[in-house]
């Protein structure tokens, strides 16, 4: 039978959350959903056993004028044996609107959550973490008030490292976030969580009720939350903490007379109680670590590194007594509700013990270490592992990390901001002017890329010709012998070969050890302990097999491997949890159970892009690989009858009354019923996906390798990732090489018009013979030169540019009858079909359908990068065909820029569909060109004709486009017209990048010249 999964569990309180939207605070949804969860929980896995006012029937009955939230307070109240942790729920925030709880009740009252109901037992608490983060987006800028962003969590605990028996303090706890990432890297790293101590303490009530539900959802143990404000009612520290752990609020006031023993708490000064109370946080976390001389990790707004009065003095104080470990720059936008820089620093309360590194701090700037995202930016596992591996190891690296001893730190003042120690050292591109004039590629600046280059195997000699006499010169190969893109990636190709055989055969002994991890013993505790036990030994012994052969092979760094398997093994875990709870078989059950559920739900609400979601799971393609190729067969079939019937429909419009018997409108009702047919097959395709079926007649043996296969795929997938980029990086590697110095000044001379013999200086005097020339002459000849070359280009891309227009005036001012054969028709007449694309949603996020939008579209094509993508199905939306004409931003609401855009698809991407500001214009062949109608579209003249169109609304623009007057020549005409233009396109491209070489040149001479650096 399949349990209840995380991503199950997920959608049913992303269906909850929605039934309280509108009406209730985002963090009193997740209290009452977290108390939901956990009575029901108590429900299900005690049933009779629980007094009569913990049933969950008397919560849902209707009784009288109690309220539900009361009820719901009442059946906690309850519950026998209530942990302490749970104290806080008691009493918690009220006045739900009576008819939306009542609907969460019973959309809860038809889980079943037992544990022997969970696909494992940390589901309930998994799922509530997703909650949190959820009701933290919706809370917006007070989201940061009681929720920190899991990947700054994961970065504290993995730079304080918590251990079984530990004891683990958050003065601000907030939703716990901190205190249950100690446990789980307990629990992750097979350490025993009985004897983890987790305490903590918050202000904020309604934080503190959140907290203790996260506590019981995940199960942890031993742990105690107090409200109080930890520095006017510290809690009461024992014998002290191993590890502090903390995210207090940036910049908050305080009243130092309501702080009790502070000389004894904050030996190390105060601060102005106005916006100034970080440092006091800190020297209170230092305070309750002292007696077991535990760490403390916290984040701090930057202006404590720096600020002077107080502050310093506090900084001044922590550096002699060597508490200060280090101090981590982060990433910007990392936190809600804030845009202050932030920091972490790590400290020992009792200062360190002797080591090399006493007396110095270690200094790591993180700032570039992140991953952009729509809302915030996140730290992905590599950049946390990163980040994490630098400061245990002690390691200074270039740019990035550096100790800073005691002398130097007091010589700036105490200043501990991290650029002021570690910068990301931006180089000076370096100018070769030798190269610029006559050609060649610098050795020193190839031997530069040589660590890039021997990743691949790849010698210079691959790539350039040795030059005669001049060692320190390569040569460009021929224009037509230099390596393509395509012979790049080949270069590349080989390298890569050889890494997917190391993967191939870590992959092998990998599963193996995932087969003997996650086998399955029974249901239990017991069981699942040995399981996760096994599963903890595998992630520990991930190095050596995965990491290990991947990062030897010198294509891919240590970090970047690292984070790979890191990334890869979090977006698993629910899987590997699964497997080490229930095996092989329950996980292929699961899965199918949850794509049955969402398929369910689809029929219900007709939801189109829940169904590609749920056809998109991996276990759908490795059990139904034909049934999903004639669903894709079907649905073609279905499309293309569809245009037809469009392209029949707009036909026969355009006829007369008298029209109406010919073959145009006789064929429509046949084409009306296929067209229906074919629909209704791909709908009842979609109604009945033989899912059930296929799993019934699976094997043990076919579970294991389907969930083996699914896991591979998503770690090749993230390795295939990367090695697009790193490919992508030395392919532009040479591009930029070509285009700095594949061509020369003297090559640009020899093709402008007179100037073969106007290159004085360096005609005349050979570059060996001028050693004796006065080097500020010689640079004023050469800078001369650029410029009359300069003005000579701009002369010539202005000549091309009429050209270009000229060569269709004799069609657009062609009328009929004259010798020129040009036939004036409606725009209309001569397409097939003219469509706007999908309204959305889209998104950044990789993953959907590629959406063209008018700002993909330049004046003379496409820039398919900077995507946004359809959300939710790779089948929906029109795809785009070669030679489609995009016609964006037309109405002046969808325009960027002062005028319209157009471009021919040329299959620069696999597949992609167009946004609903951008026009799809599909030429009839047998009588237009596509390049001749984006040719005409982007004339001058008829720019300014459709410009003057009525611009009321998008639709009546196109119907006056439509309606517009159109010059048809002839196809071969149109060819000729177009093969002429082309010419000169490409001729005016090639002046272009002319003109920005000579530009550049003159630039750097024109400042060597001035006393400054060759800045070209």
């Amino acid at each position: 039978m399949a349990r209840m999964t995380v991503e199950r569990l997920e959608r049913r309180l992303t269906e909850a959350m929605h039934l309280l939207r509108g009406s209730v605070e985002p963090t009193q949804s997740a209290y009452v959903l977290g108390a939901l969860l956990y009575l029901k929980w108590a429900n299900d896995q005690h049933g009779d056993s629980l007094p009569e006012a913990a049933r969950w029937y008397c919560l849902s009955k209707s009784s009288g004028g109690t309220h539900a939230d009361e009820r719901l307070s009442a059946a906690l109240a309850a519950l026998p044996n209530l942990p302490s942790a749970a104290a806080g729920l008691l009493g918690g925030p009220g006045g739900r609107p009576r008819a939306a709880m009542m609907q969460v009740i019973e959309l809860f009252g038809h889980l079943n959550l037992g544990d022997d109901d969970l696909a494992y037992p940390e589901v309930l608490g998994d799922a509530f973490e997703t909650l949190l983060r959820s009701s933290a987006d919706g809370a917006g800028n007070r989201g940061g008030e009681f929720y920190t962003p899991r990947s700054v969590v994961r970065l504290m605990t993995a730079l304080g490292q918590p251990s079984p028996g530990m004891r683990v303090y958050d003065p601000c706890a907030g939703t716990g976030g901190t205190l249950i990432d100690a446990w789980r890297y307990v629990r992750d790293h097979g350490g025993d969580t009985s004897g983890l101590v987790l305490s903590g303490q918050d202000v904020n009530s309604g934080s503190l009720l959140l907290s203790s539900l996260n506590m019981l959802l995940h199960g942890a143990e031993r742990c105690s939350l107090v409200q109080a404000d930890a520095l006017t009612n510290p809690e009461a520290p024992g014998d002290g903490f191993d590890l502090v752990v903390s995210n207090p609020p940036f910049s908050m006031s305080y009243d130092l007379a309501e702080v009790p023993r502070a000389a004894e708490r904050m030996p190390y000064g105060t601060t102005s109680g106005r916006g100034k109370a970080d440092l006091m946080f800190l020297q209170h976390m230092l305070d309750m670590a002292r007696g077991r001389n535990g760490a403390v990790v916290s984040v701090m707004p930057q202006g404590v590194l720096f600020r002077g009065a107080g502050e310093r003095e506090i900084r001044t104080r922590l550096l002699n007594a060597d508490l200060i470990e280090a101090v981590v720059a982060l990433p910007p936008n990392l936190f809600y509700g804030t845009g202050i820089p932030a920091s972490v620093l790590v400290l020992r309360a009792g200062g360190r013990p002797e080591s090399p590194h006493r007396g110095k701090v270690l200094f790591i700037n993180a700032e570039g270490e992140y991953t952009p995202g729509r809302a915030n930016n996140t730290l992905s596992s590599g950049h946390v592992e990163k980040i994490a591996t630098t400061f245990h190891s002690r390691t200074e690296v270039p740019g990035f990390s550096r100790f800073v001893t005691r002398e130097a730190l007091a010589e700036n003042a105490d200043n501990l901001t991290v650029h002021r120690y570690v910068r990301h050292e931006r180089v000076a591109e370096r100018q070769d002017l030798h190269a610029h004039l006559e050609g060649g590629m610098p050795a020193d600046e190839v031997d530069a890329a040589k660590p890039l280059l021997d990743s691949y195997a790849v010698s210079p000699a691959d790539l350039f010709q040795e030059r005669d006499g001049e060692a320190e010169y390569w040569h460009f190969r021929a224009p037509g012998e230099r390596p393509d893109t395509r012979a790049l990636i080949r270069l590349a190709r080989t390298r890569e070969g050889i890494l997917w055989q190391a993967f191939d055969a870590a992959w092998k002994s990998f599963s193996d050890q995932i087969s003997v991890a996650c086998r399955f013993d029974g249901v239990g505790a017991t069981e699942y302990r040995q399981g996760r036990m096994r599963w903890a030994d595998l992630r520990a012994d991930v190095a050596e097999t995965v990491r290990t052969p991947l990062t030897r092979i010198g294509l891919v760094d240590s970090h970047t491997v690292a984070g790979l398997v890191e990334d890869w093994l979090g977006q698993s875990e629910a899987t590997f949890r699964s497997l080490a709870a229930r095996g092989f078989t329950a996980v292929v059950d699961d899965w199918c159970e949850g794509v049955e559920e969402a398929l369910a739900n689809t029929r219900q609400s007709s939801g189109r892009y829940a169904l590609e979601a749920a056809l998109e799971h991996p276990v759908v393609s490795a059990l139904l690989p034909d049934f999903l190729n004639e669903l894709s067969a079907a649905r073609e079939r279905a499309d293309e009858l569809s245009a037809q019937l469009r392209e029949a429909r707009a036909a026969a419009d355009e006829q007369d009354e008298s029209d109406r018997d010919s073959a145009t409108w006789s064929g429509l009702p046949a084409l009306k019923r296929a067209c229906s047919s074919a629909r209704q097959r791909v709908r009842e395709r979609e109604a009945d996906v033989p899912l059930a079926e296929a799993r019934r007649a699976l094997d043990a043996e076919g579970a294991r390798t389907i969930v083996l296969d699914v896991l591979r795929v998503d770690l090749s997938s993230g390795l295939a990732r990367i090695l697009d980029e790193r490919r992508a990086e030395f392919v532009a590697l040479y591009e930029a090489w070509e285009a700095k110095y594949g061509l020369s000044f003297q090559e640009i001379e020899d093709r402008l018009p007179g100037f073969s013999a106007t290159s004085r200086t360096l005609r005349q005097t050979p570059w060996s013979e001028q050693s004796g020339v006065d080097p500020r002459h010689r640079d004023a000849e050469l800078l001369f030169n650029v410029i009359e070359a300069e003005e000579a280009i701009k002369g010539e891309i202005a000549k091309l540019d009429t050209k270009r227009h000229f060569v269709l005036l004799p069609v657009l001012d062609a009328v009929d009858g004259q010798s020129l054969e040009v036939e004036r028709v409606s725009l209309g007449d001569v397409l097939v079909s003219i469509t706007r694309g999908v309204a959305g949603p889209h998104s950044t996020d990789q993953g959907g359908l590629p959406v063209i939008w008018p700002s993909n579209m330049t004046g003379d094509g496409l820039e398919v990068t900077d995507l946004r993508y359809l959300i939710g199905s790779g089948r929906v939306g029109q795809r785009l065909v070669h030679g489609d004409v995009l016609l964006g931003g037309l109405h002046r609401s969808e325009r960027i820029g002062r005028s319209y855009r157009v471009a021919v698809w040329r299959d620069e991407l696999p597949e992609a569909t167009h946004s609903s500001h951008v026009l799809r214009l599909v030429p009839d062949r047998s009588h237009l060109l596509p390049d001749y109608l984006t040719a005409w579209l982007r004339h001058p003249l008829v720019r300014r004709r459709v410009e003057a169109l009525t611009t009321e609304s998008p639709m009546s623009l196109e119907r006056d486009l439509l309606n517009s007057g159109f010059e048809l020549p002839g196809l071969a005409m149109q060819q000729s017209l177009v093969d002429e233009i082309g010419r000169l396109a490409a001729e005016q491209a090639d002046r272009r990048v002319q003109l920005d070489k000579v530009m550049r040149i003159r630039g750097g001479l024109a400042g060597r010249l001035l006393g400054g650096p060759l800045d070209v």
